[in-house]
């Protein structure tokens, strides 16, 4: 009767230890860096300007926020010219705003303009010399506030331009 218990105790404790390493080889760095992430997406065209503007060229603005970081990727295609600024600026799709955050925007027509990480434990000031608060940045990132756009020397205001709205969230 000992010996069934004994065995019965061994092979429980096995099983156990045998979750646990599956358990702890599933959280690679990987799904590490994945877990507690959202991502936005912006999809930007000529026709969401304000007003809309003639042409076809297009653009996708990626973010990924994962704790109080937020990393950016923009890219474009068929630009008029090389852009020459993109931002994020304050706003719904109908709405004109002010710039939030300056990207540095690489002089292509097509291809990436921009990529980095902004910290959303620090200030933004506004263009107007107003500052807010990384979590109100936040805020308004996640009630589809905020919109991407990349200028062009044809289009001062914003050849392309994207809300970007909340598409994934991949907490645990």
């Amino acid at each position: 009767m000992k010996t069934r218990w004994k065995v019965g105790a061994l092979a429980l404790g096995a099983m156990v230890a045998a979750g646990a390493a599956v358990e702890a080889c599933s959280h690679d760095s990987t799904t590490a860096a994945l877990r507690g992430s959202t991502m936005y997406v912006a999809q930007m065209s000529s026709a969401n300007e304000v007003p809309a503007i003639a042409g076809t060229a297009t653009g996708t603005a990626t973010f990924t926020l994962t704790g109080k970081s937020l990393q950016y990727v923009v890219t474009v295609n068929g630009l008029s010219g090389n852009a020459v600024a993109s931002h994020i600026h304050i706003g719904d799709a109908t709405t004109n705003g002010g710039i939030v955050y300056p990207f540095t925007a690489a002089a292509v027509q097509a291809g990436q303009v921009a990529s980095g990480t902004i910290d959303l434990t620090q200030p933004f000031t506004l263009g107007n010399g107003i500052a807010i608060s990384g979590d109100s940045v936040l805020t308004l990132l996640n009630n589809g506030m905020l919109y991407t756009n990349v200028h062009t020397a044809a289009n001062p205001p914003g050849e392309v331009r994207g809300q970007i709205l909340r598409v994934q969230s991949n907490g645990y």
